[in-house]
């Protein structure tokens, strides 16, 4: 049982990091109501609450949108924050330890910016 909660909660970070990081696209194919499973997703991350089923219907909604890969498709093999280039670095954590984070591109502006909570990303060292 630890070991599926372990493997949801990595699904439910890994989702939210894909639309921490995918934020304005996302804003640009899906509509922009009220009641749209990305202003759900958005309340139920600023309130604190349960993240599964807002993920699963915005997933939803990318699917019948069009996109193929939703939220959880196969894109490419990541590790959040770490640099496969070269040796551990540092790693920009979510603010409110909820998404699993994100690297940092050549054309990114410091200080990063969590898309959803507009809050500055946490910087921690990851030691070898």
């Amino acid at each position: 049982m630890g070991e599926e909660t372990s493997q949801s909660a990595d699904r439910i970070a890994a989702g939210l990091a894909y639309v921490c990081k995918e934020f304005a696209s996302l804003r640009a194919v899906l509509p922009d109501d009220e009641q749209g499973p990305l202003r759900r997703l958005l309340a139920a991350v600023r309130n604190g609450e349960d993240l599964a089923g807002p993920l699963a219907a915005l997933h939803a909604a990318l699917l019948a949108a069009g996109d193929h890969l939703g939220i959880w498709g196969q894109r490419s093999v990541t590790m959040a924050g770490i640099n496969t280039q070269g040796p551990f670095e540092f790693v920009y954590l979510c603010p409110l330890g909820r998404c699993s984070g994100r690297s940092v591109d050549k054309n990114t502006v410091f200080p990063l910016i969590c898309a959803i909570t507009g809050q500055e990303l946490r910087r921690e060292r990851l030691w070898s």
